[in-house]
């Protein structure tokens, strides 16, 4: 398929009464659903296949690390397999592996082969997002993808708040091995969907590119490195060598990776599309918004199970109104994003967050049930006006040819973030927690382990130890709410979807250049050489066809295709108020991130133990 087939093709299609860009965004949906959920529904199992296999917990820890360094491994092959392939065939492939690999989990006698057989799992996984994505992006036109990416947030948001919950019901009700085998129907539902209703579109020209191995085998590395990295810090901490070496080879291999892939005529993943400004801020935003938000889910789990004693069925059951919160914003923000950009979308989002999240900041051991479940909605909302927005605005400028492989930068860029941000909260949730406690207060708490609220303690004790441990997650609060402040600076920089008489008028422009550009050649062309012309016709006439030829291609290709090819309408930079808003901005935003991380590691106010009788 031509570049201008592959502009054009979102412009009609439909499957019967339905248009084309909803179904295949619920295929996608569908798949993703079973991705995301799974990545979640394991972490509570550990405990039970640590007793099941009789093997010690780093042993059974692997189980998920595996899962996640296969998901993080193949995510960079993603764009280059889309475009060879076709996203359908690449679809529907990925899905049949992880249905593959969730049978083979559900059927592990060990925890070795239950291990192996998640990295069959996770590299399946792996390619569903980031292929579902470009699927979702090549179908639609830039002033719909606002709607499109809130349809595939729902589940994004919605499965690290219920993978748990049904995680434990599923053990607790039947047995672990489930957890695995509910993939497998969704998962072959996903591919007779995909085989029935998916359309193919592939790039003739990308079919023809070889793939880039040595660019593969450098992302591979860097990313495993980093992700990997970032899973160690809260069982070794930041200064120990499981995690130094591997983030400092990761960050190693990163830069090799940069440098090696603009050398290539066919890279794997296009570094040069981070000169669009637009896309740059939009990758950074998605960044500091993925940090600041699954670094906080971390959050609200433990201190609702330590602190307030709930079982993890009714934690999940409260931390459900986050969920609800983002799914019923996100149609509005998706539509919004669409109409006005994701500029004017985006920072009443990261508004409601920072609210909420200060909110947050206090907290009680004895808060209520209502009262937390007010705080997660309203953080819900914030969520669903910050995420899929700033991630749809990051495909609004890119020509059609490009998006296949941003969505593997995309996918890579959420994947390292969140893991950081749920390493650096987790890291100061341990500190703030252990600088809030009295002295003697580990030995004091051992009875219950981290489960502060199963502690069997006197009462006065107890209570007082609740009391300082939540002043711990207050704390870690604050220092959330800095990084969210963080973000706001990059919303400026975001650019809208381009309108159709834009688009057309560009379009036509294209066509008159190429008219007076084709014009002056034909006359060059026609004369007579002298002496005394400066201009060479001999030399300038293959420079003016081509550049004549270039701009009516453009032309008809815009007028064909409309705003489906916005990409390839070029943009200006922002301009000196945009530059100079952004300065005022990001200083003032440092200033207050600042001010609430040096809030939350002020010195605490630490009360000693109280006096026990007879002691």
């Amino acid at each position: 398929m031509s570049t201008l087939q592959e502009a054009a093709a979102p412009r009609a299609r439909r499957t019967g009464r339905i248009d084309y860009k909803w179904v295949a965004s619920g295929v996608v949906m569908l798949g993703a659903v079973m991705v995301i959920l799974d990545q979640t529904v394991v972490n509570v199992a550990l405990p039970t296949l640590e007793s099941e296999f009789h093997d010690t917990l780093s042993s059974v820890q692997w189980i998920i690390t595996a899962y996640t360094l296969a998901l993080a491994a193949v995510i960079p092959l993603a764009g280059w397999m889309t475009d060879r392939f076709g996203s359908k065939r690449v679809f529907m492939a990925s899905q049949a592996l992880f249905v593959t690999g969730s049978a083979l989990c559900g059927l592990a006698l060990t925890s070795q082969a239950l291990i192996g057989f998640r990295v069959v799992q996770g590299l399946g996984g792996g390619l569903i997002m980031p292929v579902g994505m470009a699927t979702m992006m090549s179908v639609t036109r830039p002033e719909e993808r606002g709607r499109m990416m809130s349809v595939l947030g729902v589940p994004m948001l919605l499965a690290p708040v219920l993978g748990p919950t049904l995680g434990g019901w599923l053990i607790q009700a039947v047995s672990w091995r489930l957890i695995f085998y509910i993939n497998v129907p969704i998962g072959i539902a996903g591919v007779i969907a995909a085989a029935l209703f998916l359309r193919d579109a592939r790039s003739e020209q990308a079919k023809r590119e070889p793939l880039d191995v040595g660019g593969l085998l450098l992302a591979t590395g860097a990313v495993i490195g980093l992700v990997y990295g970032l899973s160690q810090p809260s069982t070794y901490g930041w200064d120990s060598w499981q995690t130094i070496v591997p983030l400092a080879a990761g960050a190693v291999l990163l830069t090799v990776f940069c440098l090696y892939e603009l050398r290539q005529r066919h890279p794997l993943i296009d570094i040069r599309i981070f000169h669009d400004g637009a896309f740059s801020a939009a990758i950074s935003l998605n960044f500091l918004v993925s940090l600041s938000l699954f670094g906080a889910i971390l959050l609200f789990p433990l201190f609702l199970q330590q602190i307030q004693g709930y079982s993890a069925l009714q934690s999940g059951l409260i931390l459900g109104a986050q969920g609800i919160g983002a799914a019923l914003m996100m149609p509005l923000s998706g539509t919004l994003t669409d109409r006005i950009g994701a500029r004017w979308v985006v920072p009443v989002g990261l508004a409601i967050l920072t609210v909420s999240t200060v909110w947050m900041t206090t907290l009680a051991a004895d808060t209520s049930r209502g009262v937390i479940f007010a705080m997660l909605f309203v953080r819900g909302l914030g969520m669903g006006f910050a995420m899929m927005p700033s991630m749809s605005s990051a495909f609004v400028t890119l020509a059609p040819q490009r998006i296949a492989r941003a969505t593997s930068i995309s996918n890579v860029v959420q994947r390292v973030a969140s893991g950081l941000g749920i390493a650096i909260m987790a890291t100061v949730l341990s500190a703030r927690v252990a600088a809030n406690l009295p002295r003697g207060a580990s030995a004091a708490a051992s009875a219950g382990g981290s489960d502060l609220a199963a502690a069997h303690l006197p009462p006065a004790i107890k209570n007082m130890l609740l009391e300082q441990a939540t002043k711990g997650f207050t704390d870690t609060l604050w220092v959330s709410a800095g990084l969210i402040v963080l973000a706001f600076p990059l919303t400026i920089l975001l650019r809208r979807a381009l309108q159709p008489q834009e688009v057309r008028r560009y379009a036509l422009r294209q066509l008159a250049e190429g008219f007076v550009l084709g014009a002056a050649a034909r006359r060059l062309r026609r004369a007579l050489p002298s002496p005394r012309q400066e201009l060479e016709p001999e030399r300038a006439v293959p420079v003016l066809s081509q550049a004549a030829t270039v701009r009516l291609r453009t032309g008809q290709t815009l007028l064909r295709a409309g705003t489906a090819a916005a990409g390839l309408v070029p943009q200006r930079g922002p301009g000196l108020v945009a530059r100079l808003s952004f300065a005022v901005v990001a200083v003032v935003a440092v200033g207050l991130m600042v001010m609430a991380v040096a809030h939350g590691y002020r010195t605490p106010d630490v009360p000693s133990l109280p006096h026990l009788p007879g002691r």
